[in-house]
């Protein structure tokens, strides 16, 4: 009799010392299709998972599947409500796995993993799929403006139900995030190309180098269109604001990342500094190594026990690959100046904390400022956070859209905003601010767009689901949208929140 092991199979790195030599070389090496049906069969199908991801994928549901080597339906069960299938399966956070049954115990089912293996074995999406286009009684047309995981996505749900899409990017390139802030050893570009040409073949428009407010006023776009989607993600950075931040070699992680992305080769000298401690800073010092520098240190003002994302697995394995490739971690540490030598920084002043607990939520980092400590450094870089920048909207607009304190749009059950046929999703509207989240910020925001457009009397129906298969459903836990639950999505029905 042959019993199924519950041990979690282990993924395998890459040569650390070898990965760092380039700027696209895999930290993880795939599940084998043995390794996957091994891995899929400890899942015991009782569906804590499915709460654990913000856009509620039919997670046993795929697992079966994989369990019995059925990649094909694998995928259309992710594409129920995930059209980016192979970029969650490389950079998902997947709280998922946070869920799991198995997670104290044998270790949690390693469901990004196996995502990954499933779209890598399926070069034709559209060959698979077969998705049912719907007919809904109607074409009007939907502007996106950015064309990023949030806005690529609502473009993908509306296509494949008969709206006209057109998505306004102020890039050269589809992606947001994902190409222009992510490095290509943790995202190949072809990934991204791939799962971007695949959406945009059921017929959305795109127009890049098109910069909304600047380009093409917003205000056109009120009259032009029926509604309108905001996924400009966040790319105003937020600094520090110490002595010496206009030192040459000082940088903002998102600056920088956008650069060294686009192929410049950047000269970060042998010693850098990252001041943070969330996934852009780890970006940040892995790419640095990788531009050469012999010495890459972490410097974060909260414990490692208080980093970001903690706890979480992805918080662990971000960790894990970091140490692999020799990043120095200096925690419970804040800068208060950056020190130069004719105009260029070479190093910075900064204080130990202590963490202290104020009885209102997080420990709070406390500077002890009777001893200063130096690190020498030929480049820094700010990865302390960003925040949307929606100067293009006109002001008269503005006033009417609701915001929270932090400045982030806020939206009701099916994102629309405080304004008539406004909508938006994504880091703008959503606390996790990585891009599963997003992507279900677009499932709901598509399903309140359709409703909207039906009370307008721009379409005849709303439909039940937004994937339609020609075989389908596969997944019994898709956007589902009830008779007796389509009912007025304007701002002043539902409570508006965030």
């Amino acid at each position: 009799m042959k019993y199924v092991d519950y041990k979690r199979i282990p993924i395998k790195h890459s040569d650390p010392e070898e990965r760092v030599r380039t700027l696209d070389m895999r930290t993880l090496v795939p599940y084998t299709l043995e390794e996957v049906v091994a891995e899929s069969s400890r899942c015991l199908g009782c569906g804590l998972c499915i709460q654990g991801c913000p856009a509620r994928i039919d997670v046993p549901g795929y697992q079966i599947a994989m369990a019995n080597g059925n990649i094909e339906d694998g995928l259309r069960i992710n594409f129920e409500k995930l059209p980016f299938v192979e970029v969650c399966g490389n950079v998902c956070p997947h709280p998922c796995e946070d869920y799991c049954i198995l997670d104290d115990n044998k270790g949690s089912i390693a469901t990004r993993h196996i995502k990954r293996f499933i779209s890598e074995n399926i070069a034709d999406y559209r060959e698979v799929l077969k998705v049912d286009v719907q007919d809904l009684g109607g074409h009007p047309n939907v502007a996106v403006v950015g064309g990023g995981p949030a806005g690529l996505t609502v473009a993908f749900y509306l296509s494949i139900n008969g709206i006209k899409v057109d998505v306004y990017e102020a890039t050269d390139k589809p992606g947001g995030v994902m190409v222009h802030g992510i490095p290509a050893f943790r995202l190949p570009r072809d990934i991204i190309e791939k799962e971007a040409k695949h959406i945009l073949s059921y017929g959305s428009r795109i127009f890049y180098k098109t910069k909304v407010g600047k380009d093409i006023p917003f205000e056109k776009l009120m009259t032009d269109y029926s509604a309108v989607y905001l996924a400009v993600g966040n790319w105003k950075p937020t600094r520090t604001r110490i002595e010496g931040e206009s030192l040459g070699g000082v940088y903002h992680a998102l600056e920088f990342l956008y650069r060294v992305n686009s192929g410049e080769k950047i000269d970060v000298g042998e010693k850098v500094v990252i001041i943070g401690g969330g996934f852009t800073a780890y970006d940040a010092a892995r790419i640095s190594l990788r531009l050469g520098a012999k010495k890459v240190a972490m410097l974060y003002r909260r414990s490692e026990i208080d980093r970001p994302g903690y706890p979480s697995s992805n918080a662990d394995e971000e960790l894990e690959e970091a140490k692999e490739e020799n990043v120095l971690f200096e925690w419970e540490a804040s800068p208060f100046e950056y020190t130069g030598r004719d105009g260029r920084v070479n190093g910075l002043k900064y204080w130990k904390n202590q963490m202290v607990d104020t009885g209102k939520g997080r420990r709070q980092p406390v500077p002890i400022k009777d001893r200063e400590y130096f690190l020498e450094a030929d480049t820094i870089i700010e990865a302390t956070g960003q925040r949307e920048d929606l100067s293009f909207i006109p002001q008269e607009i503005m006033d009417k859209l609701k915001t929270a304190p932090n400045g982030d749009l806020l939206v009701n059950q099916y994102n629309m905003t405080s304004y008539p046929g406004i909508f938006a999703g994504g880091d703008i509207t959503n606390k996790r601010k990585d891009i599963i989240s997003g992507v279900a910020d677009s499932g709901r925001a598509s399903m309140g767009i359709l409703i909207y457009l039906k009370e307008l009397g721009k379409i005849k129906r709303v439909p039940q689901r937004l994937t339609n298969y020609e075989g389908g459903p596969y997944s019994t836990t898709y956007y589902e949208m009830l008779e007796k639950e389509v009912e007025s999505i304007l701002p002043d029905s539902p409570e508006v929140k965030n």
